[in-house]
């Protein structure tokens, strides 16, 4: 939970806790295995011995705390029930009570393949989990019957299931190396009237596969992908919050005891340009504001200002800035300009000068790059490295989106 870190780092801290703590027990599991906060062990030094191990575990660290479930015939651990008959362990599958089938409905408004995919990935998974045949079978038929409910079409279910039961379950349990591929991926926006692309790009790859240069750019036949169309939740509701105009306009701290964009907040609610053109800020903003156009100051350099966009919050974004300063980073205008004789980061100020639920890149650019053209920050700022691609992206952007003398001004000033 939290960061996309959080379980690399919780499985580094659980391996090297386990690693002393296994280190220092005169009786041992007969196997031990783990997956992220779930462990699984054979125990056969007896029942006494294994509450005793339970209890020595949990009081080997102050704040780690394991529940013990054990049982002497079968055992619930992650999707399977592992149980043991005979001399054999064998696994079955494990459903929770509250587990309603809440697959992908067949009515949804996605390709086909992605239904058909659904289908046969859980056929697979239980054929990977059922060590018995004839249990897997039982389970299959239960699956069945589950997607019949949801109106997928009974003969495609029944292929992909019969497709799924044809895979050996030792290829299944095997770990399967990732495909390198030399494929670059086409996304589109989804439309059942896009069925024929694929088609299309078969037919034309030949073409780019016998041009030099394109065959090397482009390599194999690109991957084609699709994202989501606006479903109705999206086009009625919004996750822009509109900030409260009884506030005072402007960037506020968070005072967050561990934020290091505070003191660097510009906390006024109008900035001055390098032309000496004052742009006033509308709204009330912090340093966890995200979706934003923000702008960089100097406090020994009136001139000196930096304008940017980013989609995180803006307190992350400025890291990567005072980060080019520190390792002066003098391929990036901010870092260049702040590793100055004189200067140093305690000179950075920071101020939100929009923020908005941009509908996609170009429009968020558009607004950036409108900003920067008023305030001039090409031609007497710090956005030297934003002409190149401010022009490459002007044929991209579509010119309702940008005002004539935003036009007008950065063609003049760049060219």
């Amino acid at each position: 939970m939290g960061t996309r870190m959080a379980p690399q780092y919780a499985n580094i801290f659980m391996a090297d806790l386990e690693k002393r703590f296994l280190s220092s027990r005169p009786l041992m599991p007969l196997l031990h295995l783990c997956y992220i906060d779930d462990l699984f062990i054979i125990w056969t030094h007896g029942k006494e011995a294994l509450e005793e191990f339970h209890q020595d575990f949990n009081n080997f660290h102050p704040t780690i705390n394991l529940s013990l479930d054990q049982s002497t015939q079968e055992i619930h651990f992650l999707a399977p029930t592992v149980l043991i008959s005979g001399s054999h362990i064998n696994t079955t599958l494990y459903q929770k009570p509250t587990d309603r089938y809440a697959y992908l409905h067949a009515s949804s408004f996605h390709p086909d393949h992605i239904t058909q995919s659904v289908v046969y990935s859980q056929a697979l998974r239980y054929n990977r989990i059922c060590s018995n045949p004839s249990d897997r079978d039982k389970h299959l038929q239960d699956l069945y019957q589950a997607f019949l409910k949801l109106q997928y079409p009974p003969a495609e279910v029944k292929k992909q299931i019969d497709r799924a039961r044809r895979v050996l379950r030792s290829h299944l349990l095997q770990d399967m190396p990732n495909k390198e591929s030399n494929r670059t991926p086409l996304a589109v926006t989804y439309s059942s009237q896009l069925k024929p692309l694929q088609r299309i790009i078969m037919d034309l790859q030949p073409i780019l596969k016998d041009d030099p240069s394109l065959s090397q750019i482009l390599g194999d036949r690109p991957v084609l992908g699709y994202r989501q169309l606006s479903n109705l939740k999206q086009i009625l509701t919004s996750n822009y919050t509109p900030h409260d105009k009884n506030t005072n306009p402007g960037t506020k701290r968070c005072y967050k005891p561990r934020c290091q964009l505070c003191p660097h907040i510009y906390s006024r609610d109008t900035i001055i340009g390098p032309n000496h053109i004052s742009h006033t800020i509308q709204g009330s903003f912090t340093c966890t504001s995200t979706n934003v156009i923000y702008a960089i100051m100097c406090q020994q350099c009136p001139s000196a200002m930096y304008i940017g966009q980013t989609g995180q919050s803006v307190r992350k974004r400025i890291n990567g800035h005072k980060s080019d300063i520190r390792n002066h980073n003098i391929q990036k205008p901010v870092g260049e300009h702040f590793s100055l004789s004189g200067h140093s980061i305690t000179d950075l100020k920071v101020a939100i000068l929009q923020q908005k639920n941009f509908k996609n890149r170009l429009k968020c650019e558009a607004a950036e790059l409108e900003l920067i053209c008023k305030l001039d920050t090409i031609r007497l700022g710090l956005n030297k490295d934003g002409v190149v691609g401010s022009l490459q992206n002007l044929n991209l952007i579509s010119p309702i989106l940008i005002s004539p003398y935003c036009y007008s001004h950065l063609l003049v000033n760049c060219l």
